[in-house]
């Protein structure tokens, strides 16, 4: 059991930085990626402050109840269930968005799509975007955060994701400008709405991939919100298609991708008849994200 020695047993409760190296060392034992971190981070939970309150109060003795509680979340840790559910948030562009188990995790990757798309149409005073795959709204809410004019659609065909993302929007203030809901297929918008930008990080993972990933994803995230088909392909030409549909004459389709998928994305987008299409590399150097700009 953490925190829980011989020594310790017979000993008074340890300080947080006794604690925290401990935790760091046991969650190490079982490979936890960045055990450190998620040693910090579970302690500050227990205790219900910040890191950094960590940081300026390293001396100070753990109580019997932040104990029970952390002992409690380290066992989870351990056997590699991911450390955003376990907090229950995760930061994106520095702003905190819930998360619970069911909701696919946001990854700092997915920034990337943001700063593409205001790149390019970051400049307009008003827009209307559309996303396709909501999960916990961090790229509909953060488009509205950033812009306080603009004004959104989403869906997603989780309950759950929708639920989640409603109520991260609520927090941010901006729920009112943003549409959510249910649904599995663009086939449930009206054919007469149209948008300036189409937005999605759609699941892209090989089916048989999934299983090679790390603990933390293949045995707790949301097979649906990870599952991109045989390839990884499947949802590509239908966010194509829709962008055809749905967006205004020059609007902007924005997709995130991985493995080798942008060149594919690339060549679909173009054989669509969509202008200006281009790759983008993440910070890591890895392509990951399209965009293209529907013809006039």
């Amino acid at each position: 059991m953490p925190l829980k020695t011989r020594r310790q047993e017979n000993s008074k409760p340890p300080k947080v930085i006794d604690a925290v190296k401990l935790s760091e060392e046991y969650l190490a034992k079982y490979g936890v990626e960045s055990p450190r971190l998620s040693a910090e981070h579970l302690l500050a939970k227990a205790m219900d402050c910040t890191r950094m309150d960590l940081y300026l109060d390293f001396d100070a003795i753990l109580d019997n109840r932040v104990l029970a509680t952390y002992r409690e979340d380290l066992l989870k840790r351990s056997k590699h269930y991911p450390l955003q559910y376990i907090i229950g948030e995760t930061e994106f562009f520095s702003i905190p968005f819930r998360v619970r188990e069911g909701v696919f995790i946001p990854r700092p990757e997915t920034e990337m799509l943001i700063e593409r798309v205001e790149a390019l149409l970051g400049n307009k005073a008003s827009v209307r975007f559309l996303e396709f795959g909501l999960g916990t709204g961090v790229i509909s809410g953060t488009l509205a955060l950033r812009h306080k004019n603009w004004q959104g659609v989403g869906f997603d065909i989780s309950r759950k994701a929708v639920e989640l993302a409603r109520e991260n929007f609520d927090f941010l203030g901006v729920a009112g400008r943003i549409q959510s809901f249910v649904a599995s297929s663009f086939d449930v918008l009206d054919k007469e709405q149209n948008f300036d930008i189409l937005v999605s990080n759609p699941p892209y993972i090989p089916t048989d991939e999934i299983d090679t990933l790390q603990k933390e994803v293949s045995c707790y995230e949301n097979r649906t919100a990870l599952d991109g088909g045989k390839r990884g392909e499947d949802f590509y030409p239908h966010l194509v298609d829709a962008g055809l549909s749905f967006l205004n004459p020059g609007g902007l389709l924005a997709v995130e991708t991985g493995g080798s998928l942008a060149h594919y994305v690339k060549s679909i987008c173009q054989e669509a008849g969509y202008k200006h299409v281009e790759i983008s590399k993440d910070y890591n150097g890895f392509e990951r994200i399209v965009t293209a700009f529907k013809s006039d």
